[in-house]
Protein backbone atom coordinates (compact mmCIF):
# COMPACT_ATOMS: atom_id res chain seq x y z
CA UNK A 1 0.00 0.00 0.00
CA UNK A 2 1.34 3.38 -0.95
CA UNK A 3 2.18 5.53 0.81
CA UNK A 4 3.34 3.35 3.68
CA UNK A 5 3.57 4.63 7.25
CA UNK A 6 7.19 5.68 6.97
CA UNK A 7 6.49 7.60 3.76
CA UNK A 8 3.56 9.38 5.45
CA UNK A 9 5.81 10.48 8.31
CA UNK A 10 8.46 11.64 5.86
CA UNK A 11 5.78 13.55 3.94
CA UNK A 12 4.70 15.29 7.14
CA UNK A 13 8.34 16.17 7.78
CA UNK A 14 8.65 17.64 4.29
CA UNK A 15 5.44 19.64 4.65
CA UNK A 16 6.54 21.05 8.00
CA UNK A 17 9.88 22.17 6.64
CA UNK A 18 8.66 23.38 3.25
CA UNK A 19 5.42 25.18 4.16
CA UNK A 20 5.26 25.67 7.91
CA UNK A 21 8.82 26.59 8.86
CA UNK A 22 8.97 29.71 6.63
CA UNK A 23 5.80 30.99 8.33
CA UNK A 24 7.10 30.53 11.88
CA UNK A 25 8.38 33.83 13.25
CA UNK A 26 9.90 33.27 16.70
CA UNK A 27 13.20 31.54 17.33
CA UNK A 28 11.54 29.48 20.07
CA UNK A 29 8.82 28.21 17.72
CA UNK A 30 11.42 27.43 15.03
CA UNK A 31 13.43 25.41 17.57
CA UNK A 32 10.31 23.51 18.63
CA UNK A 33 9.44 22.83 15.01
CA UNK A 34 12.93 21.46 14.38
CA UNK A 35 12.58 19.21 17.44
CA UNK A 36 9.23 17.89 16.20
CA UNK A 37 10.78 17.27 12.78
CA UNK A 38 13.67 15.37 14.35
CA UNK A 39 11.29 13.28 16.47
CA UNK A 40 9.24 12.40 13.39
CA UNK A 41 12.44 11.17 11.76
CA UNK A 42 13.26 9.01 14.78
CA UNK A 43 9.73 7.58 14.81
CA UNK A 44 9.94 6.82 11.08
CA UNK A 45 13.25 5.00 11.53
CA UNK A 46 11.98 3.04 14.51
CA UNK A 47 8.74 2.19 12.75
CA UNK A 48 10.50 0.98 9.64
CA UNK A 49 12.47 -1.64 11.54
CA UNK A 50 10.09 -2.48 14.39
CA UNK A 51 8.62 -5.64 12.84
CA UNK A 52 12.08 -7.06 12.12
CA UNK A 53 13.28 -6.22 15.62
CA UNK A 54 10.30 -8.07 17.10
CA UNK A 55 10.72 -11.07 14.79
CA UNK A 56 14.42 -11.31 15.71
CA UNK A 57 13.77 -10.87 19.43
CA UNK A 58 10.96 -13.44 19.38
CA UNK A 59 13.27 -15.94 17.65
CA UNK A 60 16.03 -15.38 20.22
CA UNK A 61 13.57 -15.70 23.09
CA UNK A 62 12.10 -18.89 21.57
CA UNK A 63 15.58 -20.41 21.38
CA UNK A 64 16.11 -19.48 25.02
CA UNK A 65 12.79 -20.90 26.26
CA UNK A 66 13.26 -24.04 24.15
CA UNK A 67 16.63 -24.68 25.76
CA UNK A 68 15.17 -23.84 29.17
CA UNK A 69 12.36 -26.36 28.73
CA UNK A 70 14.93 -29.03 27.85
CA UNK A 71 17.22 -28.17 30.77
CA UNK A 72 14.38 -28.00 33.29
CA UNK A 73 12.93 -31.21 31.87
CA UNK A 74 16.20 -33.06 32.53
CA UNK A 75 17.29 -31.14 35.66
CA UNK A 76 14.02 -30.09 37.33
CA UNK A 77 13.85 -27.22 39.76
CA UNK A 78 11.27 -26.97 42.54
CA UNK A 79 7.95 -25.87 41.03
CA UNK A 80 9.19 -26.12 37.45
CA UNK A 81 6.67 -28.64 36.09
CA UNK A 82 4.02 -26.23 34.85
CA UNK A 83 6.61 -23.73 33.65
CA UNK A 84 8.41 -26.41 31.61
CA UNK A 85 5.19 -27.15 29.74
CA UNK A 86 4.54 -23.45 29.17
CA UNK A 87 8.09 -22.80 27.95
CA UNK A 88 7.85 -25.74 25.53
CA UNK A 89 4.55 -24.35 24.19
CA UNK A 90 6.07 -20.87 23.80
CA UNK A 91 9.07 -22.34 21.97
CA UNK A 92 6.73 -24.10 19.54
CA UNK A 93 4.88 -20.90 18.58
CA UNK A 94 5.69 -19.17 15.31
CA UNK A 95 5.19 -15.63 14.11
CA UNK A 96 2.53 -16.32 11.50
CA UNK A 97 1.88 -12.61 11.08
CA UNK A 98 4.11 -9.57 10.84
CA UNK A 99 1.49 -7.29 12.34
CA UNK A 100 3.12 -5.29 15.10
CA UNK A 101 0.29 -5.99 17.55
CA UNK A 102 0.56 -9.76 17.09
CA UNK A 103 4.36 -9.75 17.21
CA UNK A 104 4.24 -7.63 20.36
CA UNK A 105 1.71 -9.96 22.01
CA UNK A 106 3.96 -12.95 21.27
CA UNK A 107 6.94 -10.98 22.59
CA UNK A 108 5.04 -10.19 25.80
CA UNK A 109 4.20 -13.88 26.32
CA UNK A 110 7.81 -14.88 25.75
CA UNK A 111 9.12 -12.20 28.09
CA UNK A 112 6.66 -13.24 30.77
CA UNK A 113 7.90 -16.83 30.49
CA UNK A 114 11.54 -15.72 30.61
CA UNK A 115 10.84 -13.51 33.64
CA UNK A 116 9.29 -16.45 35.53
CA UNK A 117 12.20 -18.61 34.40
CA UNK A 118 14.65 -16.09 35.86
CA UNK A 119 12.81 -16.10 39.20
CA UNK A 120 12.75 -19.90 39.23
CA UNK A 121 16.49 -20.13 38.53
CA UNK A 122 17.47 -17.33 40.86
CA UNK A 123 18.68 -19.49 43.74
CA UNK A 124 19.48 -22.75 41.95
CA UNK A 125 23.04 -24.06 42.24
CA UNK A 126 22.63 -26.72 39.52
CA UNK A 127 25.28 -25.96 36.88
CA UNK A 128 22.84 -26.16 33.94
CA UNK A 129 20.53 -23.73 35.76
CA UNK A 130 23.39 -21.33 36.47
CA UNK A 131 24.35 -21.36 32.77
CA UNK A 132 20.72 -20.84 31.73
CA UNK A 133 20.37 -17.95 34.18
CA UNK A 134 23.53 -16.41 32.67
CA UNK A 135 21.96 -16.65 29.19
CA UNK A 136 18.81 -14.92 30.44
CA UNK A 137 20.90 -12.12 31.94
CA UNK A 138 23.02 -11.87 28.78
CA UNK A 139 19.90 -11.54 26.60
CA UNK A 140 18.51 -8.81 28.82
CA UNK A 141 21.87 -6.99 28.86
CA UNK A 142 22.12 -7.18 25.05
CA UNK A 143 18.64 -5.71 24.84
CA UNK A 144 19.55 -2.86 27.17
CA UNK A 145 22.61 -2.11 25.05
CA UNK A 146 20.45 -1.66 21.93
CA UNK A 147 17.90 0.71 23.45
CA UNK A 148 17.94 4.20 21.95
CA UNK A 149 19.86 6.66 24.06
CA UNK A 150 18.25 9.74 25.57
CA UNK A 151 17.84 12.49 22.97
CA UNK A 152 19.37 15.05 25.29
CA UNK A 153 22.53 12.98 25.92
CA UNK A 154 23.87 11.77 29.23
CA UNK A 155 23.15 13.65 32.42
CA UNK A 156 26.01 15.59 33.91
CA UNK A 157 24.94 14.74 37.48
CA UNK A 158 24.93 11.02 37.26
Amino acid sequence: MRPNSVEVLQGIQGTLMTYIQPEVQSDYARTELMLVNMLLGIVANQWDGSAQVLVDDNAALRDLVSDAAKVLGSQPADGAGELVDELAALAAETDASVRIGELSAANDRLRDGVARLGVLLQSSAIQEHVELRARVIEHLQDELDTLPRDLMGTRSDG
